[in-house]
């Protein structure tokens, strides 16, 4: 078993709307979430979310937040 350094929890529950999802990181903050229509494409959204946290920084030098 590896040591998962930044563990995820997740929760999935219906709605009236569609299907709530929410991804949490250890200290119980909400990373990502939302309401879509079917509880497979919520599922998908929390794997990404999951693998997300696993991947390591990265520097995105070609990408700026300034305007030009």
């Amino acid at each position: 078993m590896s040591d998962v350094s930044n563990p995820v929890r997740f929760s999935i529950h219906p709605q009236a709307e569609g299907w709530c999802w929410q991804t949490t990181d250890a200290d119980d903050r909400r990373r990502a979430g939302g309401i879509v229509r079917s509880k497979s494409l919520a599922a998908a959204l929390i794997i990404r979310d999951i693998c997300a946290a696993q991947a390591p920084a990265r520097e995105h030098h070609l990408i700026s937040a300034e305007a030009a």
